[in-house]
């Protein structure tokens, strides 16, 4: 047995301790891996497009639930349809509609653009909920179009880049 130095998070230090196991953020590893199926299509336009056309996989909408966190009262009015038609698509198998697939698209593009941001997709989804004076609203309230999408997008870069005013 190794001897392990730890933190008690009294200011002692305990030699010998026993690992305590780790207590998962609310953003699992898991949900983090929801959005590795779709990041090919963040790299390329050609391989966004195509599944555009292609149409996504109705789970697609169950991995946005998991990775937004949105209720699905939210998630139907991003997308523009009702509480009714989207449960529909949950529990369908047929592919989504070109709309209804780069809206997903766009959103799964911007939460992995937030998750690199903010290190979190907690953070992020906090962060998502506040006032924003750079684009003078809540950006929670602009997912329901690709151009609101956009306008978090950016401001996100603009993040990254120090560039708050």
């Amino acid at each position: 047995m190794s001897k392990a130095i730890k933190n008690t998070g009294t200011g002692v230090e305990a030699k010998h301790a026993m690992p305590r196991p780790y207590i998962m953020p609310e953003t699992t590893p898991m949900v983090n891996d929801l959005l590795v199926p779709y990041e090919t299509y963040f790299k390329s336009p050609l391989a966004k497009l195509g599944a555009i056309k292609q149409g996504l996989s109705a789970g697609a909408i169950t991995d946005l639930l998991q990775v937004t966190g949105a209720t699905q009262i939210d998630i139907a009015k991003w997308l523009d349809i009702t509480e009714p038609t989207l449960r529909k698509h949950i529990q369908g198998s047929r592919e989504l509609n070109r709309g209804l697939s780069e809206h997903i698209i766009q959103l799964f593009e911007l939460f992995d653009k937030g998750l690199d941001t903010f290190g979190s997709l907690d953070e992020f989804k906090s962060w998502l909920k506040l006032y924003n004076p750079g684009i003078d609203t809540i950006p929670f309230e602009l997912l329901d179009t690709l151009t609101g999408i956009g306008i978090v997008l950016n401001q996100l870069i603009r993040i990254d880049y120090g560039v708050l005013a």
